[in-house]
């Protein structure tokens, strides 16, 4: 019998903060989305003091100060260094793996009996706290949405890993339907106005009414908790677009810091164009307006503004690709009005060895290549941004507002060195 086991890290972002300072143990420690805006991760000191997820940290502000509340900025780098290595350990172990999110993985086993997937859930716990330094709760069934609710078992009672067996019963009717993988509050209402407030409740429904009344993805979850599998593993295959954006850390009027900001968002989603050994056909600019609705004349016009760029011949060359944003850059500015975000799209991607020379193009530039190969490993081996792009500027001041008692120290290259 086939059976999924969800790897899930407990309290990541808390526990990536914690590796690197363990005086934050035993604390209530919350860490904020970009600019500070509002909490994406809680230790569970900060979910018993009522620390709401996704609450504005202004509305929370004077609690955390009262309660010495450790408030942190989201440190993106080390957090995906670290799941990177979570998912290397994972997939040494499983027979196949699929990554959910930055903290979450589905693996998956055959051939084992109960006790031995107990043995190598303990092994996958053992390891990744002995070579990581964090925590993860893992939950084990023979469905992917059963193995979800196992995981938020092993995350209270204690053991960290809990399975679900072919007879689910006593389990699910003591699971509140909302907690089930893919209800939303939407269908929660629905659900209870049908009298349905159990897991159990919810698999014993027609499946057909089901359908009717959520459509298919509602009646694969009526069987996923049955027990039948319906959501085999998701390979990783190669995107077909990449986007980058992200809101400043002011609102700006001048073209020029726009222009860095877009030129950076360009270098970082041609980073991962050529990792999946990809190139582009075509890109899409965006910008998105601060609006001033207190205004005596507010604007009325569109949002957001956008336009696409096609590429007389697919690439993934840096330069030629940030001066294809900047022409759209300029096509979109309007002075006088003030802008809090903007954002590429790199579309129609297509493999790297499918693209092929034609009469009026010309072909892959291979010492550009070489360039953009050294630019990349330089880049890999002795930190982000150790070569740069002048386009990206220097000194800029329209990133993420974070504030200085927030920022994290938790880094590798923070970390002293003995040497013998």
């Amino acid at each position: 019998m086939k059976y999924f086991a969800l790897v899930d890290c407990d309290n990541f972002y808390v526990s990536c903060e914690r590796l690197f300072n363990p005086s934050l143990l035993g604390r209530a420690v919350i860490v904020l989305s970009n600019n500070d805006g509002c909490v994406v991760a809680r230790s569970q000191e900060a979910k018993k003091l009522g620390i709401a997820m996704g609450a504005p940290y202004f509305q929370i502000k004077q609690l955390c100060e009262r309660l010495k509340v450790a408030v942190y900025s989201s440190n993106y780098a080390l957090y995906g260094d670290l799941s990177q290595r979570v998912v290397h350990i994972l997939g040494s172990i499983a027979e196949d793996i699929e990554i959910y999110s930055i903290d979450e993985a589905f693996l998956t086993f055959s051939s084992k009996s109960p006790q031995e997937l107990l043995e190598i859930c303990r092994e996958i716990r053992r390891k990744i706290k002995k070579w990581v330094g964090i925590t993860v709760s893992i939950g084990i069934a023979p469905t992917k949405t059963l193995a979800k609710v196992a995981t938020s078992i092993a995350k209270k009672n204690g053991q960290g890993i809990y399975g679900i067996g072919s007879k689910p019963e006593m389990i699910l009717k003591n699971f509140p339907v909302e907690d089930v993988w893919g209800v939303g509050s939407s269908t929660r209402t629905k659900l209870a106005a049908r009298g349905i407030t159990t897991a159990w409740e919810f698999q014993m429904q027609d499946p057909l009414s089901i359908r009717k009344m959520m459509g298919v993805v509602g009646e694969r979850m009526l069987w996923e908790l049955r027990g039948v599998s319906c959501l085999p593993l998701e390979r990783v295959a190669a995107k077909k677009s990449i986007s980058k954006s992200r809101s400043f850390g002011k609102t700006l009027t001048v073209q020029t810091d726009i222009s860095e900001a877009l030129s950076t968002y360009v270098n970082t989603a041609c980073i991962k164009l050529r990792q999946q050994k990809s190139c582009t056909q075509a890109i899409c600019v965006y910008l998105e307006l601060a609006i001033d609705y207190s205004a005596n004349t507010p604007y009325t016009g569109p949002r957001q503004h956008s336009t696409v760029i096609p590429f007389d011949f697919p690439t993934n060359d840096t330069p030629q690709i940030i001066n294809a944003a900047k022409r759209g850059l300029t096509y979109l500015f309007r002075e006088g009005l003030r802008y809090k975000k903007c954002g590429v799209v790199l579309l129609d991607l297509m493999p790297e060895a499918r693209v092929a020379p034609d009469l009026f193009s010309n072909k892959i530039d291979k010492k550009r290549q070489q360039v953009a190969e050294v630019f990349d490993n330089l880049n890999s081996r002795f930190g982000k941004n150790t070569l740069f792009y002048g386009a990206m500027g220097v000194n800029p001041h329209w990133k993420m507002r974070r504030k200085e008692n927030f920022k994290s120290d938790s880094s590798w290259d923070g970390l002293p060195i003995v040497k013998a």
